[in-house]
């Protein structure tokens, strides 16, 4: 069993409801990816003027490492002060599950990309074109699928 584990999501309630089933132990994470999307939203709310250009980059870059370094409070106070507070909810919903640095330096994943690249492994094999699965046959390729991934199909096949 993993010693340390994580649930990475985009900030969904209903993924965190799940999660709290199927992994309660788990570390909550928002995927960095989105954080870093609503941040630039709010960033585009604050400077919408193309003139603004460079003003939005630099406030997108320093709250941005603000991000990183978890002081979410800084980045809701800023955003209620300068009018924005929609875009802070999300900040305010989601601040213990951003943590980022605190998660790398426990040797959490911060962003879905791995998995989101592993699941894209499944699916190749199982979406082709013209490929119809019956759900039984389905979840035989997936074990399959799995242990040729994973370097193990050979020592599958002898024991079967």
């Amino acid at each position: 069993m993993a010693r340390n584990r994580s649930v990475v999501a985009d900030g969904a309630v209903w993924i965190w409801d799940v999660a709290e089933d199927v992994c309660p132990d788990g570390q909550q994470v928002v995927d960095w990816y989105h954080a870093v999307e609503h941040l630039h939203k709010a960033a585009m709310a604050l400077y919408p003027n193309q003139a603004d250009c460079s003003k939005r980059t630099r406030w997108f870059k320093k709250y941005k490492n603000n991000l990183y370094m978890g002081h979410i409070d800084t980045i809701i106070s800023v955003l209620h002060k300068r009018g924005v507070p929609q875009f802070a909810v999300y900040f305010e919903r989601h601040k213990r599950r951003m943590q980022y640095l605190e998660f790398r330096e426990n040797g959490l994943p911060i962003g879905s990309g791995t998995v989101e690249s592993g699941v894209k492994q499944f699916k190749h094999r199982l979406c082709g074109t013209g490929m119809r699965w019956h759900l039984d046959n389905a979840k035989r390729i997936v074990v399959i699928r799995a242990a040729v991934l994973g370097n193990e199909f050979h020592s599958l096949w002898q024991a079967a």
